[in-house]
C-alpha cells in the first residue's frame, strides 16, 4: 500500500509511555521523508518506547530531542531522562547529555566485580562500530632472518596471523630492512 497523503496520526501506546502525542506526531513528520501510514503503534524496544518510520526504529525520546533541537543529535550525544523512569518522554524530564558524562552519572559510586568487567569487555569486543586493531608484535631480529632467509612477506604474515601490509610497515619502520 503506498500511501500519497499524509493523514492525522493516530497512536496506539502499547507500553504505555507518558509523551505528547501532538508534540510527538510533529516529530514524526518532521523526520520522515514521504508520507506514512496514519496508525503508528508506540512499543517498548530495549526498555525505551519507539515507533518505526518506514521500517527504522527510532526511540521517542530521541526522536523528540531531535524536534525539539531542530537538528539530528550526534552518536556521542545521550538523551537523559531526569526522574531514572525510561517511559517518560515529556519535554520537561528529558536532556540533552554527552554520553562520558552519563555512563558517569549512572555509574557513580557502582563497584563492578570481576566476572561484571569481564562481561562488559566482551559485549565491547562484539559491538558494532569503529575498533581499534591489536597491534602485532614482530620481533625485528626474527623478521630480518626470515627475509635472509628469502621468506615472502605473505609467508611472514601468514607466520604471525597477520595483514600483509603490517608485515611491510614493519619492513619500512625499520631502515635496515630495507635493503634486504
Amino acid at each position: 500500500m503506498t500511501v500519497k497523503r499524509q493523514a492525522k496520526i493516530d497512536f496506539s501506546n502499547e507500553c504505555e509511555c507518558l509523551v505528547d502525542y501532538s508534540e510527538l506526531e510533529k516529530a514524526i513528520l518532521r523526520y520522515q521523508k514521504k508520507p506514512s501510514l496514519s496508525r503508528k503503534k508506540i512499543y517498548l524496544h530495549g526498555h525505551y518506547p519507539a515507533v518505526s518510520i518506514h521500517n527504522e526504529k527510532i526511540h521517542i525520546h530521541r526522536l523528540l530531542m531531535q524536534y525539539w533541537l531542530k537538528t539530528r543529535i550526534p552518536f556521542e550525544y545521550s538523551v537523559h531522562h531526569l526522574n531514572e523512569n525510561k517511559l517518560d518522554a515529556r519535554k520537561e524530564n528529558l536532556s540533552l547529555i554527552l554520553n562520558k558524562a552519563h555512563n558517569r552519572k549512572h555509574n557513580k559510586g557502582r563497584i563492578f566485580s570481576e566476572s561484571h568487567r569481564r562481561k562488559i569487555g566482551m559485549a565491547n569486543h562484539s559491538r558494532k562500530g569503529l575498533k581499534m586493531k591489536k597491534r602485532v608484535l614482530i620481533p625485528s631480529e626474527e623478521l630480518k632472518a626470515f627475509l635472509n632467509e628469502g621468506k615472502s612477506i605473505n609467508w611472514i604474515a601468514s607466520y604471525y596471523g597477520c595483514d600483509w601490509s603490517t608485515v611491510r610497515a614493519r619492513i619500512y619502520e625499520n631502515p635496515e630492512l630495507n635493503n634486504l
